[in-house]
């Protein structure tokens, strides 16, 4: 695990940058030795006192500087879990980068995008449970987003509600992984899923 610095660049290796909830009873230790078992290369950015807007502009720059590296955009995988999810959702609004990958984990708030007037950009994945009172649906954080390449949503129904996130629990990160590698994500019973939607293409990407 690497704290608050940019992943090492492995050639063909996906990337993963965490932004990990500031909730407490967060298994942070175990969720990145999980998500480093799936083989990503895991960087985790812990907020440092800044606000979220601040926040994103880190993070953008450690994206920017991964590509600048060689690492091909569709290897970077940006995952914001509860708190971390409203700063993943920024960063993807200011990298606008149609081929990076970004999964929010709860917390969906519309009320973001009317306090930070944004359009979305990359390959959205966004996942809450249906017993989150916390959590609206991500759609709206991502609409009239013409950079957003593709955009799912997932509706578990485990019964953790916010807690659902604390640890490296299958039903989230299997469609994590799925989700990273390009394909629809993997459901079981239980939960609803949307149809992965692309856009046509609008402007090209950078």
């Amino acid at each position: 695990m690497l704290l608050g610095a940019s992943s090492a660049v492995i050639a063909g290796t996906p990337h993963l940058i965490y932004l990990p909830s500031s909730e407490a009873g967060v298994d942070h230790d175990a969720i990145v030795k999980a998500l480093g078992d799936e083989g990503f290369e895991v960087s985790t950015f812990a907020p440092a006192g800044e606000d979220r807007l601040a926040y994103a502009k880190r993070i953008e720059k450690e994206v920017r500087a991964l590509i600048a590296k060689g690492v091909a955009p569709e290897e970077i995988n940006v995952v914001g879990a509860g708190t971390g999810s409203a700063v993943a959702t920024l960063t993807s609004a200011r990298v606008a980068n149609s081929h990076v990958n970004y999964v929010l984990l709860g917390q969906c708030d519309p009320i973001l995008k009317s306090e930070y007037n944004f359009r979305m950009s990359g390959r959205v994945l966004g996942i809450h449970d249906d017993a989150d009172s916390a959590s609206l649906s991500c759609r709206s954080l991502w609409s009239e987003s013409p950079k957003v390449s593709a955009r799912q949503e997932l509706v578990l129904n485990t019964g953790h509600g916010a807690t659902l996130f604390h640890e490296p629990r299958t039903e989230w990160m299997q469609p994590l992984v799925d989700w990273s590698a390009g394909g629809r994500v993997d459901v079981g019973q239980g939960a609803r899923v949307s149809q992965v939607e692309k856009p046509a293409p609008s402007g090209g990407s950078r």
